[in-house]
Formats: structure tokens, C-alpha cells, sequence
């Protein structure tokens, strides 16, 4: 994590990372939660694998989990800002707004995901994708000035932790790499929820570390076959359960008590897949009654365009719709607009500098959770 609030009475803890693997794991002991886990990714598996266009179900929940990781490293913009925010024509950092500057992290996070993907087309998680990854978390935020794309090349104190020595980064990593890319722990769940805790007890960057370390678990997922695409994320987990979370973790540090912090994460993974399955199914529903029913009265050759805009980009404008059918004005833009808004699906939301703004009120309900 980028900062653990542990309590101030615990003593230091040295920075005496083991290599993996690690000794300790008890498999018994962990079958419940690892068949639950198994179980609810297959669920998940299965519904995306039937879709025809899943694609229309990651932009939601990407930017869903870019809040709830920011959030646990203290952002407060929520969800609903950040939609908001990416209708705008005015997308500056300005220097002294603080939520501006949260929403630009959270965006960040997104497109850190998508290098993240693109990186893994070429080579397999490992250090080149962490510092790619890194380097477009970091920009032009709070934080890039710390060695934005680069292991930390000096000594950081997070709370009363403090992690290796800078020089022991580059091969605590290669070590970490080969543990997370081979085989010998054949369950993927139980190697990514140990690699998970490693990459934050070795903590090779400056700043964001937690965003990355968690970003990198439903990449391992797709990577290993478990998922196809992205849409499994365990941030709003464990933002919900972070003092139970930064224990657990804490309790690896001090005496490699492995099994108490498998469990909470295989649960994390369990209860997270329930709920994406469950939302998933939900934006499928309504994509499929809108289908059928708006578009079929609308009776325009855009009306697929713009119901699978407003999917991707639940706050629009007619610049927005515009660019999607390609129109030579936005005078066709707003006709279709009047008629989602007539069929009650879109609503006019705000207007700003005579720009109208217009509102998925559903799927916005959906995607809160």
C-alpha cells in the first residue's frame, strides 16, 4: 500500500522481506474459501463468456475500480465526479482544486490500466510493465515528481513500516517475477494473493504503490486464463474492510502469518466476483431492453450508436453524439438527444456556458453498487 495507518504504539518493523515462496501456507486450511473464490470466478466467467459485446460492460467497472483504489489512498472525488468531469471541454488540473487533481488520479488509473493491457499483448507481467504502468499513473499528478517510471532510489518510512533497503528493489523484483510468471505454486489465486502482499512489502516506487499493487491482480488474472477480460476488481473490498486489510498485511510483516491474510483476500475475490456478476448482469438487462424497445421506436439508423455511447460514457453532450455518427452539425446530434430524453433514458442534467449536459440515470444507479 502507499501508506499503512498502522497504530503508533506497534513497534518498527525491519524490512526483512523473504524471498519467495513463501513457507507457512496451510492448503487445508484454505480449501473452503479457495472452492468459494473458484467458484464465484467461473459464475462470472460464464455470464461474460455469453455475452456478444462484453466490451460495453469494462468502461464501467474500470472506472468504478479507479475510485475505490484511489479512495483507499485518500481521494474523494466519487464516481459520479469523475463522469461528470470527463463531459467537460475543460479538463485542466487546476492548482489548487483538490478534487480536480483527485479526478485526474482516478483517470490516470484507467489509462494505467489500459497501458497495463497493452504491455501484456508483448511480455508477461514483470518489471518493464510496472514502470510503464507507473509512468502513466504518475503524470502530470500529485507524485510525479517521485521518480515517476523508476524504482525508488532512496529509504521511505510508510507509517511504522519500513521497507527495504533501495538497493534490494531491482531483485526483490526479479524474484517476485518469477514467482508470479512460473508454476510452482499451481493455484493462481494463492499466487497472486501472496504476490500481492510481497509487491507492497517490497514498496519499489515512491509513490503509488497500493494503486499498482492492486491494479496488477486482475491483470494476473486475465494472464492466466482464469478471466478474459478485466472486469474483477477487489478495491471496493477492501476499502470497505482497509483497517482489517492493513492488519492482515501488518501481521505478514511481523511473523509471515500467511493464511489469515489468504483468507480474507480469496473472500475479497469470492465477494467481488458475486458482485460483478450480479451488476454485470444488470447492464446487460437493461442494454437489452433499450435494444429492443427505445431503439426499436426511435427509429434512427444512430440509435445504436448513441445507446452504446451512453453505456461507455454515461454523461454526454451533443459534441459527444456528434463525433459518434459522425454528423456534419449538432443539430442532428440534439434531435437524437430529444429522443432519448423523450423516451425517458436520458435527462438534462446541467448546462454549463450554454453546453447542455444529459444523464444515464440508470446505469449510473447500477454502477454506484
Amino acid at each position: 500500500m502507499e501508506e499503512r495507518n498502522t497504530r503508533k504504539n506497534r513497534n518498527i518493523v525491519e524490512a526483512k522481506v523473504p524471498r519467495l515462496p513463501p513457507r507457512g501456507i496451510g492448503r487445508e486450511a484454505l480449501l473452503p474459501e479457495l472452492t468459494a473464490a473458484h467458484a464465484a470466478i467461473g459464475e462470472l466467467r460464464g455470464f461474460i463468456g455469453s455475452l456478444q459485446n462484453p466490451d460495453l460492460l469494462i468502461a464501467p467497472f474500470r472506472r468504478r475500480e479507479a475510485v475505490a483504489s484511489s479512495a483507499i489512498e485518500g481521494t474523494r472525488a466519487t464516481l459520479d465526479d469523475v463522469m461528470e468531469f470527463e463531459a467537460k471541454d475543460d479538463q485542466r488540473v487546476k492548482e489548487h482544486d483538490t478534487k480536480t487533481q483527485d479526478i485526474h488520479e482516478i483517470i490516470n488509473y484507467e489509462r494505467a490500466m489500459g497501458v497495463a493491457l497493452r504491455e501484456m499483448v508483448i511480455r508477461p507481467i514483470g518489471e518493464n510493465l510496472l514502470k510503464t504502468t507507473h509512468d502513466t499513473l504518475l503524470h502530470s499528478v500529485r507524485g510525479q515528481s517521485k521518480d515517476r517510471g523508476s524504482f525508488r532510489r532512496a529509504q521511505v518510512r510508510v507509517g511504522d513500516y519500513i521497507p527495504p533497503v533501495h538497493t534490494d528493489v531491482p531483485e526483490l523484483i526479479k524474484n517476485w517475477e518469477e514467482y508470479l510468471n512460473a508454476e510452482d505454486e499451481p493455484d493462481p489465486l494463492i499466487r497472486i494473493g501472496v504476490a500481492h502482499y510481497q509487491f507492497e512489502a517490497i514498496h519499489p516506487f515512491l509513490d503509488g504503490n497500493g494503486r499498482i499493487g492492486r491494479l496488477i491482480i486482475p491483470l494476473f488474472l486475465c494472464q492466466v486464463g482464469i478471466l478474459q477480460t478485466p472486469v474483477l476488481y477487489i478495491s471496493h473490498y477492501l476499502e470497505k474492510y482497509k483497517v482489517e486489510y492493513q492488519r492482515l498485511l501488518h501481521n505478514v510483516d511481523l511473523r509471515q502469518d500467511w493464511n489469515p491474510w489468504l483468507k480474507f483476500f480469496l473472500k475479497a475475490v469470492e465477494e467481488q466476483a458475486h458482485m460483478t456478476t450480479g451488476m454485470a448482469k444488470a447492464i446487460q438487462a437493461l442494454y437489452e431492453k433499450l435494444k429492443m424497445e427505445t431503439v426499436r421506436d426511435i427509429r434512427s439508423r444512430h440509435a445504436i450508436t448513441v445507446l452504446d455511447l451512453i453505456f461507455k460514457r454515461p454523461v454526454i453532450t451533443a459534441a459527444h453524439v456528434q463525433s459518434a455518427i459522425r454528423a456534419s452539425s449538432k443539430v442532428t446530434a440534439y434531435n437524437l438527444i430529444d429522443k432519448f430524453v423523450k423516451a425517458g433514458v436520458l435527462k438534462h442534467y446541467l448546462t454549463i456556458s450554454r453546453e447542455k449536459y444529459f444523464v444515464f440515470s440508470d446505469l449510473r444507479k447500477i454502477i454506484r453498487g
